[in-house]
């Protein structure tokens, strides 16, 4: 497979069907790999802004209870809406760029329509990875509390392998889905059709898995960095003051949402160009696109 073809045709198509951008930024709803600020935390503790922990103290207890409550439903309702959203726009993106591949070209509308009857089985793939994760996360604490804590000891070198296991498992699961939107198979269908993929093609996928890993990690650096140098000296000012109030953290609370839009756009960008490689990575792999073996020339 001729990868450089496929990175320069993947940004080709994000950059001439800007229409997909809107599919981006809905398919990250869904995805952590859409959101390049992902990572950044500040821990505090109340000794650290006494003004700020009297006027918390100074709700009453009943008001925290309603705020608890809203905020669970409210919570709820987003992740919700966030995953048929997210869905929708993976489903939108793979059967887009795939009709970008073909006629050079795809509209917004065009590229929605071609996704959306691919919505439930794309949904029964999320619904039985995150059966899995659920489980295995659930027998590993079970094991680990009757084990007094020695699994837990023992599966430590394991989380070594977690990176490269997670970079196969991340080029599956994008063949996986571009099965189901491209090849219309079933969900089961769809599971088994990328492990057939991943065993004839493993070190292509691999390696496509790589470089989208390090494109991913180098973006969403770039594009946190002016909210990250802009923010310094913003908290370096609050965190000056002998007292600090929540006022005094009005202005760093501004300027993210100032940059908010930016992030969302740019991770949208990003988030169609990854999709886009896969997708053409899968077309070039199942002969749906170019040739994924190159054919010496006749003399």
């Amino acid at each position: 497979m001729d990868y450089g073809e496929v990175l320069k045709k993947g940004w080709d198509i994000t950059w001439k069907n800007k229409g997909l951008w809107l599919l981006g930024i809905l398919s990250g709803c869904s995805s952590g790999a859409g959101n390049p600020s992902q990572g950044f935390q500040w821990t505090t503790s109340g000794q650290d802004f006494p003004g700020l922990e009297r006027s918390i103290s100074g709700v009453p207890e009943e008001t925290w209870i309603l705020i608890a409550v809203g905020l669970v439903c409210l919570i709820l309702l987003f992740a919700a809406a966030a995953i048929v959203l997210g869905i929708l726009g993976q489903a939108g993106l793979m059967a887009g760029v795939s009709r970008a591949d073909e006629t050079g070209s795809v509209k917004l509308g065009e590229a929605w329509r071609l996704g959306l009857p691919h919505f439930w089985r794309l949904l029964g793939v999320a619904a039985i990875v995150v059966a899995v994760v659920l489980v295995l996360a659930l027998l590993f604490g079970f094991l680990a509390v009757i084990s007094f804590g020695m699994v837990a000891l023992c599966i430590l070198p394991i989380l070594c392998l977690a990176i490269p296991l997670g970079i196969v498992v991340s080029g599956y699961m994008s063949l996986v889905q571009n099965g189901i939107v491209l090849e219309r198979k079933g969900v089961f269908e769809g599971f088994g059709r990328g492990w057939e993929l991943l065993r004839a093609n493993f070190w292509p996928v691999v390696l496509v898995a790589v470089i989208l890993a390090v494109i991913g990690i180098v973006a969403g650096v770039a594009i946190s960095l002016p909210l990250f140098i802009a923010a310094l000296p913003l908290m370096a000012v609050a965190l000056s003051q002998p007292d600090p109030e929540l006022a005094a953290f009005l202005p760093l609370i501004g300027c993210f949402v100032l940059y908010l839009p930016v992030l969302i756009i740019l991770g949208g960008i990003l988030k169609t160009y990854v999709s886009s490689v896969w997708t053409l990575t899968y077309r070039r792999l199942t002969g749906m696109g170019l040739s994924a073996v190159a054919v010496p020339a006749t003399s």
